[in-house]
């Protein structure tokens, strides 16, 4: 009897080359459609499963979707930080609700379209980065738990995404694999993050103008909203002797920001909350590198890590970063293989 698995569909070539991979390597193959947000691509999704000749079941996400990310996404931005809501969504809704999905259909194996490999090492499952670097998702995963990695396949680690284009296309489903990929955060649908915000809270909430202070706390302009700045921002920020200043901070008690030089955000230490390790010895290794998405610019070179507390984790770089802000995810990683990550405080 052939081994059974879910794959989470979403309408895309990504994981419509997985679930047909899987069905080609002998497996059988159930497509599970998330339903998280208002943009319902479940009627595709269950055409495609037609066509694949696969099962197809729905899976209602929502509520935890707005709870776990949504809600803290807005929430993030109004306390003045900047948040990555893809990383909690694959932490804490998109794998454990395909697990779930797969539980309730008695079904082990699941599966998914990340460009990522998912490999059993001495010391526990680990995420290696996937072959096409430009496509590599690793960054984002950092918070998946041992027993959702212990059930997760995911072939497309092994392929490029002309590959996949290309095995959708050999097997008939062309439109697909021409489709336009969705970029940007999900339920955004497209929009500003701040017009976003804007509606899912009180004006009052939000704030107004307020003053663009330097680090001697010496006013020299006016901000448009904290909502509208970012740590490592030049537009909108005033000049001094000719030169541009940088969102260095955002106050959000005294409703300012805090100017400085580019020289000035550079940071040779972070302090990283909220850790997820795949095995605590690893924090003691001299080969650890860090990766940090936003504005910023990646520290070259490796990290000494120090546990701190249960959850959280000093660290000190052979190189500085810069403008590394509050709220986003710092990942760690030892040559290819992610070895945890956690939240820039």
């Amino acid at each position: 009897m052939c081994e059974t698995v879910a794959v989470g569909l979403s309408g895309g070539v990504d994981s419509l080359v997985t679930a047909l991979m899987l069905k080609q390597q002998g497996y059988r193959v159930i497509g599970v459609y998330l339903q998280l947000w208002n943009n319902d691509s479940g009627e595709e999704v269950a055409r495609l499963c037609r066509q694949l000749n696969i099962d197809f079941v729905t899976y209602d996400g929502e509520k935890v979707f707005r709870k776990e990310v949504v809600t803290p996404f807005v929430n993030e931005y109004l306390i003045g930080r900047t948040p990555n809501p893809c990383t909690f969504c694959n932490a804490t809704v998109k794998w454990n609700l395909l697990v779930a999905a797969a539980d309730s259909l008695g079904i082990q194996r699941v599966a998914t379209g990340h460009y990522v490999h998912v490999e059993q090492k001495d010391t526990g499952w680990y995420i290696r980065k996937g072959r096409d670097s430009q496509k590599d998702q690793s960054y984002f995963l950092w918070g998946l738990k041992q027993n959702v990695l212990a059930r997760s396949l995911t072939p497309l680690g092994a392929c490029t995404k002309a590959e996949v284009k290309a095995y959708a296309e050999s097997n008939g489903f062309s439109e697909v694999s021409r489709k336009k990929e969705s970029m940007g955060i999900c339920f955004l649908e497209g929009k500003d993050y701040r017009e976003f915000i804007g509606r899912h809270v009180e004006e009052s909430t939000i704030g107004g103008m307020g003053d663009i202070v330097d680090q001697a706390g010496h006013v020299i302009g006016r901000h448009a909203g904290l909502l509208n700045y970012t740590v490592g921002q030049k537009r909108d920020m005033p000049l001094r002797n000719g030169h541009p200043l940088y969102v260095k901070a955002i106050d959000v008690e005294n409703n300012c920001i805090v100017a400085a030089d580019k020289s000035d955000l550079y940071v040779d230490t972070l302090c990283v909350m909220r850790v997820n390790m795949v095995n605590w010895k690893d924090v003691g290794a001299q080969d650890i590198s860090v990766k940090v998405r936003g504005l910023g610019l990646n520290p070259e070179g490796f990290a000494v890590l120090e546990r701190q507390s249960e959850n959280t984790i000093s660290v000190r770089l052979q190189s500085p970063a810069w403008a590394v802000a509050s709220g986003q995810p710092v990942a760690f990683y030892r040559g290819d293989y992610l070895i945890g990550g956690g939240i820039n405080r």
